[in-house]
């Protein structure tokens, strides 16, 4: 399976939201993560927009990792829509630290 990132996008207001699009075989998936893996991901600082979006793009591999995984182990969603939580990261804890 080949997955790749096209579009990554961080908004903080109205709400903090991590907005990612991928394409896996072909197939587009828009990604959004829960906040727990926001912050664990991206650090506890959340009110610097560019900052945040800075380390998304340093963050991407892992991402990319994680959407691999999840539609490997449970089939491409049917809406082309999935959120990722921090479990779906934990395999890349230690390369995430």
């Amino acid at each position: 399976m080949h997955v790749s990132i096209v579009h990554t996008d961080v908004r903080t207001d109205p709400e903090l939201v991590v907005d990612v699009v991928a394409v896996a075989d072909g197939r587009s998936v828009r990604v959004n993560l829960e906040r727990d893996a926001i912050v664990r991901l991206l650090g506890p600082d959340l009110s610097d927009q560019q900052k945040l979006f800075r380390t998304l793009q340093k963050r991407l591999g892992a991402i990319r990792i994680a959407v691999e995984a999840y539609v490997l182990a449970r089939g491409f969603p049917l809406d082309g829509y999935v959120v990722l939580s921090w479990d779906d990261f934990s395999a890349l804890a230690e390369d995430l630290q």
